[in-house]
């Protein structure tokens, strides 16, 4: 079996950013487990989606909405797919909501016409975080939904497409998921290899942090460029790269601390994984052709619980 440990990466950049956080070891400090977005990453003005693809979009049945309407006052019964899907329904409508130009105005107001109530919030989006919501549960839509699922990933493709768009204008220059990701993970991994040098619990703690920070930043950026559909190299290492990343976030504990092993609680499911493996192309193409590879990929995926 191939160890998540081994791979050999270059050089990158540091990451910081402050959100969610956890108590740390050190008094007084605590453990960032949800950064924001990097700072130059993101939009002066609120993202705006045109060609948003309702045509397309999940129509509700006559009866669904007679039975939300009965389950508003508690009445009658619904399976957890039901509930799941309505919740979904919620999620597509509030983010084609915050991805329409009218987005700063129907967030900001406390009250106004009447609307329907959504289960999700309508939010003024100026980076894919905004959004994290709705990526993290792309993944664990069952096929049951597919649909659903399929309708919310074209609608988190066009805005990141448009993302990429307006990146590239306010850089002057192209922008690439794809590269800053691999400058993520390739900072996270140079810090991660000298941790074991560091004793001192203050610069240990402080350690710990950047490369959690660099793996989160690497560890989204990568899932943005194979749903925004960048075209990556043939070699490329982005999905180890990925799978370390996550292996080791798993391993951070609730205080700061470094486990030996990494907590299963915190590890995202084998079939979650292969999200990611079918919509790189990169790795299904040499997967197909490189039996070495093919094992490794497999070892990989054995890695992670499989529910």
């Amino acid at each position: 079996m191939v160890s998540l440990a081994s791979s050999s990466m270059g050089s990158g950049m540091a990451g910081s950013g402050m959100g969610g956080a956890g108590r740390g070891v050190v008094t007084g400090k605590y453990f960032n487990f949800k950064p924001l977005p990097p700072p130059a990453d993101i939009l002066g003005n609120p993202l705006v989606v045109a060609d948003l693809p309702t045509h397309k979009l999940p129509r509700e049945t006559a009866g669904s909405r007679f039975k939300r309407f009965l389950a508003r006052f508690s009445l009658g019964s619904q399976s957890s797919e039901t509930r799941l899907r309505w919740k979904l329904h919620d999620t597509i409508h509030a983010t084609m909501a915050s991805l329409s130009p009218c987005a700063s105005l129907v967030a900001g107001k406390r009250a106004g016409p009447k609307r329907r109530k959504l289960s999700v919030p309508v939010i003024v989006v100026r980076h894919p975080y905004h959004l994290r919501h709705v990526f993290e549960t792309l993944p664990q839509i069952p096929a049951a939904l597919g649909m659903e699922r399929r309708f919310l990933e074209l609608l988190m493709t066009r805005a990141l497409k448009r993302y990429g768009e307006q990146m590239a204008l306010v850089k002057g220059s192209p922008f690439s998921f794809e590269h800053e990701a691999r400058e993520y993970f390739f900072a996270g991994f140079r810090l991660e290899k000298h941790i074991k040098q560091v004793t001192n619990p203050d610069e240990r703690f402080a350690a710990l942090q950047a490369i959690y920070i660099n793996y989160f930043h690497g560890r989204n950026y990568y899932y943005y460029a194979l749903l925004r559909r960048e075209k990556l190299a043939p070699d490329n290492k982005l999905f180890m790269l990925f799978a370390r990343a996550v292996y080791f976030m798993a391993r951070v504990d609730w205080n700061g601390e470094l486990l030996d092993k990494p907590n299963p609680r915190s590890m995202p499911r084998r079939d979650e994984v292969m999200f990611f493996v079918e919509r790189d192309k990169s790795v299904l193409t040499r997967y197909r052709s490189d039996q070495d590879f093919q094992r490794q990929v497999k070892a990989v995926l054995e890695a992670f619980p499989a529910a």
